[in-house]
C-alpha cells in the first residue's frame, strides 16, 4: 500500500513498525493465540524498538508524538495480529486521559518512571462495568474525599492489559446525585492495593487480556485526581473520539492482511485446471476486499489529522471505527471463503485473523453506538443546514406545485 505526504520521522517509524510485525508477530500469531497470555517478551521488543507511548509529551519523558503517528503503528502491528496489536495500543489508551488532562508535574511524577525504565510497564483504563458498558456514565465505581487522599471503591471490568499494568486510569462517581456530571478521572497505581478479579477467556485476540479490577477501600493522593472533579466524563468522551482511530488502524491492517491471504492463495491455487484467481467471482470478490481495506485506511487517517489539528473528530472517528472494524470482518469472512479448508484449518492462521476481527467490531465503543453517536451529530448538524429546498415536510401546509406542467397538476 501506498503512503503517501509522510514525513521523513512517519516514514521511519512506518517502516520500524512493519520491519518489527514482520520479524515478531506475524510468524508467531498462531503461537500467540494458543499461548492465551500477554506476551510481555514481545511487549519489551515492542518497548525497546520505541513503538510504545508515543503520544507522551516530551516534557514527561515521551517522544511527543502525533496520533497521527501512533496509527501507523497500530495498522502495522495489526496486520500480524489484531491481539498483539491491541496490547500494544492500549497504553496509548490508558495514559490518553492523563495526557488530556493532567498537568506535566502529574505526568513526570507518576508517568515517566513507568515509561523511561529499562522494563515495559503498562497502563490500564478503567471505564467499563457490569451495568455501565456502553452506557458509560452509569458508572458506580465511587471516589470519596477523606482529607487530603481519595478512597475509591467499586468493580471494573473487560479492562485491557490488566493483570499485568502499573498503573491504572480510573472513572469513578464522586456524587451520584449529578449524573455524568459528577464523574472524575484518576491516576491509581497498582501498589496502592488494586486487586485483579476474573480474567476473560475470550474466543480471539489472546494475546491481550482483559481482566476485573478491584478496588476495596484504595487510597490514593489528593494529586492522583486528573482535572477536575465533574470532568471525568468529558474526559472520556474526548478520549475516546481520539483513541477510536487507533483501533481503525488496527482493523485496517488485519483488512489489508485478509486481502494479502486471500490473493496469495488464489494466485496459486487451481480448481478445474486454472488458478482460482483468474475466475471472477473470486476476482470481484478480492476487488471488494481491497477497496474495503482502502476505504479504512484513508478513514483512519482522515480521523487522526483532524485529532491532530484540533478539529472536532467525533462524527469522523466513530465512522472510521464502525467503517474499519466492519470491514475487517467481511474481509476475513470472504479470505476463508476464498480459501476454503485451507481458512476453516487453525494451522493456516485465518482462524486466528477472523475472531481478532471480531472484537474490533466490540470493544471501544460497540459499531451500534459509533453509529449513535454519528447519528446525534448528524441531528445537530441538520437543525442548522440550509440545503436550497424549501420543502414542506410536516404533511401540514401543501407544497408549492405552480411550477408543474398543467398535465402534472391534475
Amino acid at each position: 500500500m501506498v503512503d503517501y505526504n509522510l514525513l521523513p520521522y512517519q516514514q521511519e517509524l512506518l517502516e520500524k513498525a512493519r520491519a518489527f510485525t514482520k520479524e515478531h508477530i506475524t510468524p508467531h500469531a498462531v503461537e500467540l493465540d494458543r499461548a492465551d497470555e500477554i506476551p510481555m517478551d514481545l511487549l519489551q521488543k515492542a518497548y525497546e524498538a520505541g513503538l510504545m507511548n508515543l503520544h507522551i509529551p516530551k516534557e514527561a519523558g515521551g517522544p511527543g508524538y502525533s496520533l497521527l503517528d501512533e496509527t501507523l503503528v497500530s495498522e502495522s502491528t495489526g496486520y500480524g495480529d489484531a491481539g498483539c496489536a491491541t496490547a500494544i495500543m492500549c497504553n496509548n489508551l490508558a495514559f490518553a486521559p492523563l495526557v488530556i488532562g493532567a498537568t506535566i508535574e502529574q505526568l513526570q511524577k507518576y508517568i515517566k518512571p513507568l515509561i523511561t525504565g529499562e522494563k515495559v510497564k503498562l497502563g490500564a483504563f478503567c471505564l467499563t462495568e457490569r451495568e455501565a458498558g456502553s452506557d458509560a456514565a452509569a458508572t458506580k465505581t465511587m471516589a470519596v474525599k477523606e482529607g487530603d487522599e481519595w478512597v475509591i471503591n467499586g468493580r471494573k471490568c473487560w479492562i485491557t492489559n490488566s493483570p499485568k499494568a502499573d498503573i491504572f486510569t480510573v472513572f469513578a462517581q464522586t456524587d451520584p446525585s449529578k449524573g455524568y456530571k459528577g464523574m472524575a478521572v484518576f491516576m491509581v497505581p497498582k501498589s496502592a492495593g488494586v486487586e485483579i478479579g476474573h480474567i476473560e477467556n475470550k474466543i480471539g485476540q489472546k494475546a491481550s487480556a482483559q481482566a476485573e479490577v478491584i478496588f476495596e477501600n484504595v487510597y490514593v493522593p489528593e494529586d492522583c485526581l486528573v482535572g477536575e472533579v465533574g470532568k471525568g466524563f468529558h474526559i472520556a468522551m474526548k478520549t475516546l473520539d481520539k483513541t477510536r482511530a487507533g483501533i481503525a488502524a488496527i482493523a485496517s491492517g488485519v483488512a489489508q492482511r485478509c486481502v494479502d491471504e486471500a490473493s496469495k492463495f488464489a494466485i496459486t491455487r487451481k480448481q478445474f485446471g486454472t488458478k482460482i484467481a483468474k475466475f471472477q467471482g473470486i476476482g470481484f470478490m478480492l476487488a471488494d476486499m481491497q477497496a474495503r481495506a482502502l476505504a479504512a485506511h484513508h478513514l483512519t487517517r482522515y480521523a487522526a489529522w483532524l485529532a491532530d489539528n484540533h478539529i472536532n473528530n467525533s462524527t469522523e472517528s466513530a465512522i472510521a471505527k464502525f467503517v474499519a472494524s466492519d470491514n475487517a470482518m467481511q474481509n476475513a469472512i470472504d479470505a476463508i471463503q476464498i480459501m476454503g479448508g485451507y481458512g476453516y484449518a487453525e494451522e493456516y492462521g485465518m482462524g486466528v485473523i477472523f475472531r481478532g476481527a471480531k472484537l474490533l467490531q466490540i470493544y471501544e465503543g460497540t459499531n451500534q453506538v459509533q453509529r449513535l453517536v454519528v447519528m446525534s451529530n448528524l441531528k445537530k448538524r441538520a437543525k442548522t443546514l440550509d440545503t436550497g429546498f424549501k420543502l414542506h415536510y410536516d404533511g401540514v401546509d401543501a407544497p408549492d406545485h405552480t411550477w408543474l406542467p398543467e398535465e402534472r397538476k391534475k
